[in-house]
């Protein structure tokens, strides 16, 4: 069968430093059969739900703490700073630039608010982290 199974490896990328714990909520909540897969089925579930109104909220509140400025736009710099608040890890600036590469869709250097809030990695490192309260 195929799908996502407990053992995929769902800590990618800068930020997304979870605890098994954590990892373990998360894939449980969206595994509705408890069969150790993440089925088609279920990943549209945790597609719409990383899509919900909450998530967004969410999604714009972490901008907002790391746009430092108000210019609806991520420098190096805050995300750097921004990324250490969120982890509470210093990151150093090759992790920075290669999720600024990841992110930057017109390539100027930053991330708008557009490029961060479409990116599903954003939504999924928000859904694991929200997932052990819910």
């Amino acid at each position: 069968s195929s799908g996502i199974n407990a053992e995929w490896p769902l800590r990618p990328g800068v930020g997304s430093k979870f605890t098994d714990e954590e990892v373990k909520n998360f894939f449980n909540k969206y595994d509705k059969d408890n069969n150790g897969i993440i089925d088609f089925n279920e990943f549209l579930g945790l597609c719409i739900d990383i899509n919900t109104n909450d998530s967004e909220k969410a999604v714009a509140t972490l901008f907002a703490s790391v746009d430092k400025d108000n210019n609806r736009s991520l420098t190096h710099l805050e995300l750097r700073e921004g990324i250490a608040q969120y982890t509470g890890k210093p990151v150093d600036d090759a992790e920075v630039s290669a999720l600024i590469k990841q992110l930057d869709i017109d390539r100027d250097g930053e991330v708008s608010y557009e490029e961060f809030t479409n990116n599903i990695l954003v939504k999924m490192t928000l859904a694991v982290k929200g997932s052990g309260s819910s």
